[in-house]
């Protein structure tokens, strides 16, 4: 580049680098660390290379390398580095699979490195037994070269953002390569963010497709949104149409397991108290024994909301002393969150024991394979919403009559979970009389039959004046005006109910007795007072009910009611507004009472009272 004076600044020295993500290049500066470790300025993710392996430094009369007492050596033109060793122009460098080319800038061009993994040249000379091939172009100033992976980035300097060509993956359950994968353009953070402190991560986003009339001058990226387009079809063919959670969960991973060679697999979903809970496991070797996995890695993926890529677990949070990670043996593993709308569902984890066993191009898939996974994952739990709106329904249907049930259910009137007192609530109960010796000598079917006939027609007359069912009890039936909706006249439209439900059972009795059957008597009893109403039960099983001493005394009412009576306390007559015509008997003393109750017996409307105009008649 320019000085401030208009000249030219000489070439800096480089190394041309073969590496498992194919060949990179970096700018050497006066102090460089190359090893496995994250902490060095060069990390070579190679599971032969040592944490700390050697360094190349500026010294008066050019470039030296060190070696760091490496277990497998560092070696310079097919020799073995013992100390010290000066580097000159165009030099071989190895250090276990990776190979290396130092290229001085003189202006004569070196060739580049082997591949990756290939054999040593023979001692004692330059460039021995390495294939021939093309010159690479130095590098000038103004050029973007790509930059190795872990390389650190100059100070003051932001990690760019790098794209890298589609490379076809074996599917490891099936002999027929399946093709390139999508890879979208990421930011890659650097491993010396002492601030994260981790191997490798990629933001969880996708780039988008670009537009049709740019496709023609990037035959590059037609062939990566071909191969998303092809992943989304394998992710969609195996597990679209699942509407079964677990299986749904199970069907990921082994999907999964078809891209990545992964040796075990764990979905986590955020549970209701904002946990993760494990709910898919897999296991390349099909045992079913526990998958052992890092909070570290996982609180990471959670916080940052961004994909991991580990090579070697244990040193890349060291930092945080990840214990079990070297106690569960994870030395590879990828995890990334199941992100959708901004919100994380859940946590996938991939892991291995082996050392470096995924490259960026797996950690590219899982990331895209967990973006569409959480979508199918969120439709899934929307589809279970939809099932228990539709169970609601048809539970509000069965307690509530139609058009109150419409008003709860679109959110005009609330229901809420959980008992809560209710200062005014009319309780109903009724029971037929004599149905036991009935029920003596009849076979059970026609029983069954009666009841339900006769329920029909009760539950039937409770709707019409909006109450709300409370339960069956055998025989009897109790309901309830006040809760959940309140009226302000409730006790007028429970003694309405009560007086059409005789005209009605006396409708039914007529057929009964056309029939050759005997006709049915009830007795009603009324009460109103304050109770505590709600859902109350089980996780599993709940039920709208009432519990108070409002509900025991209308219980009681009810069995002091001969058949044909609509039996009213005081309480209740004080709130018909003399609507009705009513008889009082002799005070009664029911169960648990110290002292007698006043007690009605409500006979017929009262002359010129009309039902209230709200039931139509």
């Amino acid at each position: 580049m320019p000085r401030a004076d208009g000249t030219l600044r000489p070439w800096m020295a480089r190394i041309l680098l073969s590496t498992p993500e194919g060949q990179q290049v970096v700018e050497l500066r006066d102090h460089n660390s190359l090893g496995r470790h994250p902490s060095n300025s060069i990390q070579l993710l190679d599971k032969i290379v040592s944490k700390e392996h050697c360094v190349i430094e500026r010294r008066a009369g050019g470039f030296l390398l060190r070696d760091l007492g490496s277990l497998n050596g560092t070696y310079v033109n097919g020799e073995r580095v013992n100390g010290e060793q000066t580097l000159r122009h165009g030099d071989d460098i190895a250090l276990g699979s990776t190979r290396a080319r130092f290229d001085e800038d003189v202006g004569r061009p070196v060739a580049p490195p082997p591949p990756y993994g290939a054999p040593l040249p023979a001692p004692g000379t330059a460039q021995a037994g390495w294939a021939a091939a093309a010159p690479v172009e130095p590098q000038r100033p103004g050029v973007a070269y790509p930059p190795v992976q872990g390389a650190s980035s100059p100070p003051h300097s932001t990690p760019a953002a790098t794209q890298r060509v589609p490379t076809p993956v074996q599917d490891f359950n099936a002999r027929a390569p399946i093709g390139a994968i999508p890879v979208p353009a990421t930011t890659r953070v650097d491993v010396n963010d002492r601030a994260r402190a981790i191997g490798t991560q990629i933001a969880a986003t996708n780039r988008g497709f670009l537009p049709s009339d740019q496709l023609a001058q990037n035959p590059q990226q037609l062939a990566q949104d071909y191969e998303r387009l092809r992943l989304s079809h394998e992710l969609s063919r195996e597990i679209a149409l699942e509407r079964d959670l677990p299986t749904l969960l199970n069907k990921i991973l082994i999907t999964i397991f078809r891209f990545v060679r992964a040796d075990r697999g764990v979905i986590f979903l955020t549970g209701s108290d904002g946990g993760l809970v494990p709910s898919a496991t897999l296991r390349r070797d099909g045992t079913d024994a526990p998958i052992p996995v890092s909070s570290t890695i996982m609180n990471h993926v959670i916080r940052e909301r961004a994909t991991v890529l580990t090579h070697d677990a244990a040193m890349d949070f060291a930092a945080s002393k990840g214990k079990s990670m070297i106690l569960n043996r994870i030395s590879s593993a990828i995890v990334a969150p199941l992100l959708h709308n901004d919100e994380i569902l859940g946590v996938l984890w991939l892991d291995s024991e082996t050392l470096a066993q995924f490259q960026p191009k797996d950690m590219e898939i899982v990331t895209a394979v967990a973006a569409q996974a959480a979508m199918f994952i969120e439709i899934n739990i929307l589809g279970k919403k939809i099932e228990q709106e539709i169970v609601n329904r048809e539970r509000f249907s069965r307690l509530l009559s139609p058009n109150v049930a419409k008003r709860v259910l679109s959110g005009e009137l609330e229901v809420k979970k959980g008992g809560q007192l209710v200062r005014e609530c009319t309780v109903f109960n009724s029971d037929i009389r004599g149905f036991t010796p009935m029920s003596e000598g009849r076979a059970p079917e026609l029983l069954v039959e009666m009841l339900n006939e006769y329920f029909e027609l009760m539950v039937e007359t409770v709707f019409k004046y909006e109450g709300t069912l409370d339960k069956f009890m055998g025989d009897g039936i109790m309901a309830l005006w006040g809760a959940p909706v309140m009226h302000p006249d409730d006790p007028v439209l429970c003694v309405s109910c009560a007086l059409e439900q005789m005209e009605v059972l006396g409708k039914f009795n007529r057929r009964r007795i056309d029939d050759g059957q005997p006709p049915l008597a009830i007795g009603i009893g009324i009460h109103t007072g304050p109770l505590v109403a709600g859902y109350i039960g089980s996780s599993k099983a709940l039920s709208y009910t009432v519990i108070g001493d409002t509900a025991n005394t209308s219980a009681r009412l009810c069995g002091a009611a001969t058949a044909g009576q609509v039996l009213v306390s005081d309480a209740t007559l004080a709130r018909l507004s003399g609507k009705f015509e009513v008889q009082e008997l002799a005070p009664v003393t029911l169960k648990g009472k110290e002292r007698a109750l006043r007690v009605y017996d409500v006979k017929r409307l009262a002359p010129a009272v009309q039902v209230p105009a709200a039931l139509g008649g």
